[in-house]
């Protein structure tokens, strides 16, 4: 069974850039996977949005239906080796935080570890200036977003049986991914034991 790795983080925290150096680090034997793109790739020949923006304006039902494609093409993809999957596990949206995983998307990805990347608000709050990206559509209750992102994580943990593990991406994202590289290491060994 091949170990497949959730990290998530607030937009803005820098968790792409953590899992695109981790992923280097492993090597090719792991796959990452951007749950928002495949997302998006889904609602695209849906008609349903035409950027990673728009998917948090998108209605609750068509969100899920979303989510749960997404965790069958996780799946599918697991079949072929480990994965380092990036997603959001907390979605803001104009009608609020919605969970950003259903039940079913967490049973068919069967996680052996969820890493919640962190910062500190300021930082990213910098970041989301700094970026190409849009992030005007987020608040700016950071601290309570990360909060729910914590709390997500942990109770994704429970419905799972997976560990939660929680880094701090605040000076360099090369460090932060070697540190994420060396969890999915050590979750590995422990599969193959």
């Amino acid at each position: 069974m091949s170990v497949n790795v959730i990290v998530s983080g607030v937009p803005g925290v820098g968790a792409t850039k953590v899992c695109e150096n981790a992923r280097r680090e492993l090597g090719d034997e792991y796959t990452l996977i951007n749950v928002g793109d495949v997302m998006l790739e889904e609602a695209l020949e849906r008609g349903l949005a035409t950027s990673r923006d728009e998917l948090a304006r998108l209605r609750f039902r068509d969100q899920r239906a979303l989510q749960r494609r997404a965790g069958e093409y996780i799946a599918r993809e697991s079949a072929n080796g480990p994965l380092l999957i990036n997603t959001h596990l907390v979605v803001e949206t104009p009608l609020g935080y919605l969970p950003g995983m259903g039940p079913e998307s967490l049973a068919e990805i069967v996680p052996a570890a969820f890493v919640v990347v962190d910062a500190p608000p300021e930082q990213i709050r910098e970041r989301r200036e700094q970026s190409r990206r849009s992030y005007e559509q987020f608040s700016s209750s950071i601290p309570f977003h990360k909060q729910l992102q914590s709390a997500a994580a942990f109770s994704y943990s429970l419905q799972s049986n997976a560990p939660v593990y929680h880094l701090i991406n605040d000076e360099s994202a090369t460090a932060t991914g070697e540190q994420l590289a060396t969890i999915v290491g050590m979750m590995s060994n422990l599969a193959t034991q």
